[in-house]
């Protein structure tokens, strides 16, 4: 101990401790050996009560110690008085106590010789497992279980190892309750391997309930291929659909994750089948205009009152068809966004006729994104069925339902009324939420939202987002949940455009290339081709390239969302398209009434979603009724109407769509020769972008300031 870091003091009789020092650096291993060498010189019941208590964790009671004392081993009240004067304890409260360093609790445990470890916690565990009372259980089941996993090699018998894996169960179930998924996928598939041969036949229920637990908890890790080894094994063994149900909701969540979406779909529309809901096997617009008018008779007479206190859902087979419906909804939004919409339509009659359950609340949430979509854009209805879906799921205290009502909510419905910053932090809210609760897909798709709308809406700093998304990426990986990831790393790609870094965010996350992606989207996923084209969009028309973001444009037009929720990226997808038609009026006189059409009805739509959200539309109104006075040639009207644009862009802290504002007023003035005028636009677009974080398009719009000097110069 040449640091001085441990020492023993004379005068106390005691180790002490340079507690920040050792913090700081790790005890060497000479440093735990010559530790151990020293306890070995202490009497046998210390040595004793040294090594249980190694055994118990790093923090445990002196309850817990007196279960796993052989008899006459020692007496534990001296043994603690020695361990705490000796500074190899500390009492943290009375009869509580922790280990001074883990490396100490590590010393402690090298007296047990390598080659009795195995039995000396297998009888450690048993003895404790015989002296706790079944209330006592819950308390110390942890420590009884991991003690005797460790020397279960050395259980031979039958009854035993079915012992063993009933207390596996119980303790993975428990660590599931805690959200701790990685131990309790241990337990659990310890506990299936020590089922016997025939356990199918003659210990069914205990079966039944480990591989629940394990497919729960291993999809949760992540460990996909784990899975794949015991997932099939209760569809083939299980003698009921009730007892298959569990495992189907997990294939179907895995297929889902992995981006294998028309299958995950196949499987639910198979097991709601086998519920007795039956689902179209192909939605046209006949089928969807007949489930609209379902669900809209079963809300006759309801009013929000009267849906928040329906009775509670009490069939088990209606329970389990909503929780289908639920977790394929997601797959059915990104590759058939009909039948999305008739997902939500089925679980608000379920909900309206058998009752609500906690899944009530995502599905009125769903409910209300559909009433502010584009079919219907009822923003007040929308935004009064949200608020039911917020209010219910705190009824029911269905805090598990967190990140999806959230996302429904204000990802997609209160994005109509309040503005967008509001709801950012709800998204981070839902991610927290669903990473504890074990909905990884969700809570991923929180992420996504945040930095979506970050990103697209708020126009947040590029620097830290760039940071803050690279590492939501890792997490998404890290759950294995493919597809919305595959969203966060495109929107990543276009950060990293902006910010002119030369990284490439495929190469880095997915060794691939955007368009591989694309091409794969055409298979199965619409919602990333969508996704893919707004970002080359975006970063098109930011750059000045009119011609590619015409493209598109175009090519965007076959990948609708349908009747669905519209996120708040949407929305700057559609101004943009409102820009671009205005753009290519003004230069393509054979095509001026086709374009002007385009530009004319989003500002109709844009007008009405302002008279909703002014804070988050004015500023895109504005803009876009300045392009349109522009193509008219009304300059003093356009150009209020561009200064009314950056004033409220800059209001409501939109400041890259202040810039843009200021970018396409210079292009105004530009074309009526007032260069000094657009020089001016063009510093203060240069300000906003470089504020914002976007080095790419500063540059690029230092190379169009240094093409308008030399114009001037040549004059």
């Amino acid at each position: 101990n040449e640091e001085g870091l441990l020492w023993f003091d004379l005068s106390s009789r005691r180790w002490e401790f340079d507690t920040r020092g050792i913090e700081a650096k790790e005890i060497s291993d000479d440093v735990v050996e010559h530790m151990s060498e020293r306890m070995t010189r202490l009497a046998h019941g210390m040595q004793s009560g040294l090594k249980l208590s190694a055994c118990l964790g790093s923090r445990f009671d002196a309850e817990t110690l007196l279960k796993g004392i052989s008899e006459n081993d020692f007496d534990i009240d001296e043994f603690l008085r020695f361990a705490v004067e000796f500074g190899y304890l500390r009492e943290i409260s009375s009869g509580k106590f922790m280990w001074a360093h883990d490396q100490i609790q590590q010393a402690a445990y090298e007296l047990i010789p390598v080659t009795r470890r195995e039995s000396f916690h297998l009888l450690l565990g048993s003895r404790m497992f015989l002296r706790t009372t079944s209330a006592e259980m819950d308390d110390d089941l942890f420590t009884i279980v991991g003690n005797i996993n460790i020397g279960i090699r050395l259980m031979k018998s039958k009854h035993q190892k079915l012992e063993v894996a009933r207390l596996n169960l119980r303790a993975g179930e428990m660590a599931i309750a805690s959200s701790a998924f990685n131990s309790a996928a241990k337990y659990l598939v310890l506990g299936i391997a020590l089922l016997p041969n025939g356990s199918w036949r003659e210990d069914y229920e205990l079966t039944v309930r480990l591989y629940d637990g394990a497919t729960e908890a291993i999809y949760v890790t992540g460990d996909f291929d784990r899975l794949s080894t015991i997932i099939h094994t209760p569809l083939l063994h299980a003698r009921r659909l009730e007892d298959k149900l569990n495992t189907y909701y997990i294939l179907v969540r895995y297929l889902i994750a992995s981006g294998q979406l028309n299958e995950a779909i196949s499987k639910s529309i198979n097991v709601l089948a086998q519920l007795g809901e039956i689902l179209p096997e192909h939605v046209d617009n006949k089928v969807y205009a007949e489930e609209v008018e379902h669900v809209k008779q079963s809300l006759v007479n309801l009013s929000e009152d009267d849906l928040f206190n329906l009775p509670l859902m009490t069939d088990e087979r209606k329970l389990a068809c909503m929780q289908f419906m639920n977790v394929v909804f997601v797959a059915a939004y990104c590759s058939d966004p009909l039948l999305a919409s008739i997902l939500v339509f089925r679980m608000v009659r379920l909900s309206t006729g058998h009752g609500i359950c906690n899944i009530s609340a995502f599905a009125f949430g769903l409910y209300g994104t559909w009433l502010v979509s584009a079919v219907n854009s009822d923003f007040e209805s929308g935004y009064r069925m949200g608020c039911l879906a917020i209010n219910l799921m705190n009824r029911l205290e269905a805090k598990e339902f967190i990140p999806r009502v959230y996302t429904s909510v204000y990802a997609w419905i209160n994005i109509w009324k309040e503005p967008f910053q509001a709801g950012l932090g709800k998204c981070l809210e839902g991610y927290d939420a669903g990473a504890l609760s074990g909905d990884t897909e969700c809570a991923v798709y929180c992420l996504f939202q945040y930095a979506s709308c970050a990103l697209y809406n708020c126009g947040e700093d590029l620097s830290t987002l760039e940071r803050s998304v690279r590492l939501y990426i890792r997490r998404g990986i890290q759950y294995r949940q493919i597809l919305p990831t595959k969203f966060l790393v495109t929107l990543h790609d276009l950060i990293l455009r902006l910010i002119d870094s030369k990284e490439s965010s495929y190469s880095i996350f997915f060794d691939s290339q955007e368009e591989a992606l694309y091409q794969e989207g055409l298979e199965s996923d619409i919602s990333i081709c969508r996704y893919i084209l707004l970002k080359r969009k975006f970063h098109a028309f930011f750059n000045g390239d009119m011609d590619a973001a015409a493209q598109f444009l175009e090519m965007s037009s076959g990948y609708p969302t349908g009747p669905n929720g519209r996120s708040s990226h949407l929305t700057s997808g559609v101004v943009l398209d409102g820009l671009i038609a205005f753009h290519f009026a003004r230069k393509e006189q054979e095509n001026e009434i086709r374009w002007r059409n385009i530009g004319e009805d989003v500002i109709d739509l844009t007008r009405q979603w302002a008279k909703s959200s002014n804070w988050n539309f004015s500023n895109k109104l504005y803009l876009l009724e300045a392009e349109y006075f522009f193509l008219e040639d009304d300059e003093t009207r356009a150009l209020a109407k561009y200064e009314q644009s950056i004033k409220a862009a800059s209001d409501h802290h939109f400041i890259h769509e202040e810039g843009l504002a200021f970018e396409r007023a210079a292009r105004f003035h530009l074309h009526y020769g007032r260069n000094e005028e657009a020089l001016v636009c063009l510093s203060q677009t240069k300000k906003c972008y470089k504020s914002w974080g976007a080095h790419g398009l500063v540059n690029y719009i230092e190379r169009t300031v240094a093409e308008l000097d030399k114009v001037q110069r040549t004059r």
